[in-house]
């Protein structure tokens, strides 16, 4: 029976003592680590909280810009200003049209005639003013000046670029004046 009988208590209790006091040693190192995170922690958000507080002078002086203008409407503001830059493309082009039309004038009264180069240039203002960049005329100056002692209407195949976009297309002058002007991107040719 003596092999069945229970082990006394105190034998058991003193076998797991050390085992206790050693996991309370570890539990207690832990919520001391525990507890040095939280502190750094704290002083982390604190210094963040700091730099956070230059801010509340910006806010209160954007509050006070925002009372201040109220009254503004910027949608007006922005369809006023997309009506100026229209405005502004269609008096270029009225005084590319003008200029064009006194030169063509001066040629009517017979003053020196322009040559290919004075038409090359016409075109590339024209587009120029249109928003394009590098501006390239395919026919050479030699069948410019033919075109232009030809007379009638013609085509101009022209290359340029606009933001960055390769285009192609044609530019149509009729007795030296540039008339119409078709310009597209070169993707769009593609189906």
């Amino acid at each position: 029976m003596s092999f069945l009988q229970a082990p006394e208590s105190s034998d058991w209790l003193l076998s797991t003592i050390p085992w206790l006091l050693g996991l309370c040693a570890v539990a207690a190192g832990a919520t001391a680590a525990g507890v040095w995170l939280l502190h750094t922690r704290l002083r982390e958000l604190a210094r963040l909280a700091e730099r956070l507080s230059a801010l509340e002078p910006i806010q209160t002086t954007l509050a006070r810009v925002a009372r201040e203008r109220e009254d503004l409407d910027l949608r007006r503001i922005e369809h006023v200003l997309i009506e100026i830059r229209d405005g502004q493309r269609r008096l270029e082009d009225s005084l590319l049209r003008a200029a064009q039309v006194a030169h063509h004038g001066e040629l009517a009264r017979g003053l020196p005639a322009s040559d290919g180069a004075g038409l090359s240039e016409r075109i590339v203002q024209r587009l120029i003013a249109h928003g394009y960049e590098h501006v390239q005329v395919v026919p050479t100056l030699e069948e410019l000046a033919k075109l232009f002692e030809a007379g009638g209407s013609h085509e101009v195949l022209v290359e340029a670029r606009r933001a960055g976009v390769q285009c192609k297309g044609r530019v149509l002058v009729r007795d030296g004046v540039v008339v119409e002007v078709e310009v597209k991107p070169a993707y769009s040719m593609f189906p």
